[in-house]
């Protein structure tokens, strides 16, 4: 009884291991297929399946198995170059050159399906955001900074508080919470509730910082400059606009655009809350063409390049603004 028993089983464990046998041939040589392709694919069923068939013979389910799998190969598989099983007849696999591959990838990040234009309208909501977060933030920031001098407790102390959280919080979990919280249920006229989310999440990141340098710039002012444009009968108001005003600005200005440009690569974020900056219109490319080198070196020079253009912008405003160009523009010393 014990031995009849132990045949049973014998034989159920053999043709479980010739069931498995035979999924896990099929499928070596649907992937040996595969990665030929066309008529490498072809051989490469063919060849398989003569390896295989003495595996195979035993199950009438086996024919049907591999006729069902060679006319699926048949109508998936693309032409091919590569030879498997020794198959020396068709021609060997030409090999691209490197530039030959470059150019490919080219063409693939830019040219088909006119993807240029991604990367485009990225740069074009990047720089958007950019400049519309640095205005909105610099109107917080003359806010911040009146209170952070007022000699009120209740305007200094709540603008010491936003400072803090600000300064001690990571923009993204900031866009975050205003994306997913704040403005959750909030509606935007053509679609643009991303980009207004955006703004103003960075905008008050951006004001944190630069209300700290309006400041900062104010306080350096000598006082008996103060003094003296008020002996000459100056209201606050002119005090403000033609004494502290002009010289604060050409202090704050270096300080000023490096934060504006921080302004600009911190917009790679903005991606999180599916807005098609730069940053995201690189990774739809990649996600498209499972290329990388193209798509993050362009964004990279794109970024570099943007920088540079504002990096230029301001330090000409600096030159303006500078007193001494001024008299020499004044004497014709100087042509700008």
């Amino acid at each position: 009884m014990r031995t009849k028993l132990y045949t049973v089983s014998s034989g159920s464990s053999s043709r479980s291991l010739r069931r498995c046998f035979l999924v896990l041939s099929l499928l070596t040589i649907a992937l040996f297929a595969l990665l030929c392709g066309g008529r490498g694919g072809d051989r490469a069923v063919s060849s398989g399946l003569q390896v295989a068939r003495g595996c195979f013979a035993p199950y009438d389910a086996g024919d049907s198995i591999r006729t069902d799998l060679r006319s699926f190969l048949h109508t998936r598989i693309a032409d091919s170059d590569f030879v498997l099983f020794g198959d020396t007849s068709s021609p060997a696999p030409e090999r691209k050159s490197f530039w030959e591959k470059q150019r490919r990838s080219f063409e693939k990040t830019f040219i088909i399906e006119g993807r240029w234009r991604l990367f485009a309208n990225g740069l074009a909501v990047t720089l958007g955001i950019t400049v519309a977060s640095a205005i909105l933030g610099t109107f917080f920031a003359f806010l911040q900074c009146c209170m952070r001098r007022s000699t009120r407790k209740w305007l200094r102390y709540p603008a010491k508080f936003y400072i803090g959280l600000m300064q001690g919080t990571p923009i993204l979990v900031i866009l975050l919470i205003m994306y997913y919280v704040v403005f959750a249920k909030f509606q935007a006229p053509w679609g643009l509730e991303k980009e207004i989310v955006a703004t103003i999440s960075l905008a008050l990141n951006f004001a944190a910082y630069a209300g700290e340098m309006m400041r900062t710039g104010v306080d350096s002012i000598d006082k008996g400059l103060i003094e003296a444009a008020r002996a000459l009968g100056f209201g606050r108001f002119q005090v403000f606009s033609k004494v502290i005003f002009p010289i604060a600005t050409r202090r704050i200005i270096p300080v000023y655009k490096g934060e504006f440009i921080s302004l600009l690569k911190t917009t790679s974020i903005v991606g999180y809350i599916a807005t098609q900056d730069l940053t995201k219109a690189s990774d739809i490319v990649r996600a498209r063409t499972y290329e990388a080198f193209f798509p993050l070196v362009a964004t990279a020079l794109i970024y570099l390049l943007s920088a540079h253009i504002l990096a230029s912008f301001f330090a000409f405003m600096e030159y303006r603004l500078n007193p001494v160009n001024r008299r020499k523009r004044a004497k014709g010393e100087v042509n700008v």
